[in-house]
């Protein structure tokens, strides 16, 4: 390749490849100062394995997969585990108990509450009579009280220490549910603190066990002042089973809200789509909560996540009422993409043609000077092999046109064309004065 189209060729590399640089560089901060956009994945912290808030996690998968956000199980111990693994940024998402907030630090403040999704009963099943059915009378008693930083030993332990009850008068075991339940229904344990729903396997089962008995907490409206988190509930007989009279009686419980927590920094439109599940699963109500109840602020002790705030007092965004999240998701990604082309390439194409226009026009004003230097050259030429050497000049300078001609847009043809007929006329004048002196010398 001849030199001059070398470095041609090496500059249009330098210029395209400086662009390329500046339109990555300009994606790098459009993602540093742009709202990110949102996740194809989330890690939400649920429960025991086989518990509600597994049960229910998934169900929240099954729903948000169809739309585009891929949701990632993480089998926990409870409550408690759950808001520390989100305080560590292992999960993004948790179900969690109210009440047990204070009992995880949050030193830089990324808890975030979403909504209370429905009312969690604290179930206390016991074996044998229980004087007045008061829980001091299960001093001496083998207690199970949830698994290890789960919301149920956290508020067993509370309940219980405040009726004098703790691990010198009574022994205090944490067991998973399942295990529990085994271990009462054969008499190895006096007592069981269960908070879950009413639908959970365990519940159902032990309520239809004659040897088997529920706590009645008589005294709700003490407790209820005692613990602000805790919300007395009514279970009517016949509740659970109509045909069976489960159960045979009306109780009162305790009941703490269920609810969805998250770090402060989820993607606002993650926190739409999980709300919009919710009001799916728990506006309709259940057995035990009355319809449109739930999903909702209140009952939180965790501070608002601020898009949830925003969803429950005005609704959802326009993008997630209008697109599913997969779509939504891919607008964020080419906003990154656009903006880089609106402020590079879109100017830049603007300007090309005007770009092509100046040098064009340049060049053409450079050839037409050569031009005009030639046509006075052979004006002036005393002799034939002058004027041959300026009719060599005007072909070599008729080369360099055409190859500026094949270069140049279509709409810029016009002027090498008209450059050519003005050199042509310049060409067949040179001619006509070349034949008259080979004549004359000829004569």
């Amino acid at each position: 390749m001849p030199l001059p189209s070398l470095l041609r060729a090496h500059r249009h590399v330098l210029i395209w490849g400086g662009l390329v640089v500046l339109t990555l560089a300009l994606v790098a901060i459009s993602r540093f100062w742009l709202e990110p956009p949102p996740p194809s994945r989330v890690l939400l912290a649920t429960g025991q394995p086989g518990g509600t808030y597994d049960t229910l996690g998934r169900e929240y998968a099954n729903q948000l997969r169809r739309q585009g956000l891929r949701v990632e199980i993480v089998q926990t111990n409870g409550s408690v585990d759950n808001l520390e693994r989100l305080v560590q940024g292992k999960v993004d998402l948790a179900f969690a108990q109210g009440g047990t907030a204070s009992l995880v630090s949050d030193p830089q403040g990324v808890l975030r509450g979403l909504a209370a999704i429905y009312l969690e009963p604290l179930w206390v099943f016991y074996r044998g009579p229980l004087r007045g059915e008061l829980l001091s009378a299960m001093a001496g008693r083998r207690i199970a009280i949830g698994p290890e930083l789960s919301g149920t030993e956290a508020v067993s332990r509370a309940i219980l220490r405040e009726n004098g009850i703790n691990a010198t008068t009574a022994h205090l075991v944490n067991l998973p549910t399942a295990e529990a339940r085994t271990q009462l229904e054969s008499g190895q344990l006096g007592a069981l603190f269960l908070i879950g729903s009413y639908q959970d396997p365990a519940v159902q089962a032990l309520l239809r066990r004659e040897d088997i008995r529920l706590l009645d907490f008589g005294r709700d409206m003490a407790y209820a002042r005692r613990f602000p988190y805790l919300t007395p509930v009514k279970l009517y007989e016949g509740l659970i089973d109509l045909q069976a009279n489960v159960p045979s009686r009306e109780y009162t419980l305790l009941a703490a809200p269920a609810m969805l927590a998250s770090r402060a920094n989820l993607h606002p439109q993650v926190v739409e789509q999980f709300l919009r599940v919710a009001q799916r699963l728990h506006a309709p109500g259940n057995l035990m909560d009355p319809p449109r109840r739930f999903p909702t602020t209140d009952y939180l002790d965790l501070p608002v996540h601020e898009t949830a705030e925003t969803f429950f007092a005005t609704g959802e965004s326009f993008l997630s009422r209008t697109l599913p999240y997969w779509t939504v998701r891919w607008l964020f990604l080419l906003r990154l993409v656009i903006l880089p082309v609106i402020i590079i390439w879109l100017p830049l194409v603007r300007l090309l043609p005007m770009l092509y226009a100046w040098r064009a026009n340049r060049l053409l004003r450079r050839f037409y000077g050569q031009l005009q230097d030639i046509e006075v050259r052979l004006q002036q030429a005393g002799g034939a092999s002058q004027v041959r050497d300026g009719l060599a000049a005007l072909d070599r300078l008729r080369a360099d046109v055409d190859l500026l001609g094949q270069r140049i847009p279509a709409g810029r043809q016009r002027d090498t064309y008209e450059w050519r007929v003005h050199a042509s006329l310049v060409r067949t004048e040179a001619l006509e004065r070349l034949a008259r002196l080979e004549s004359r010398s000829g004569g």
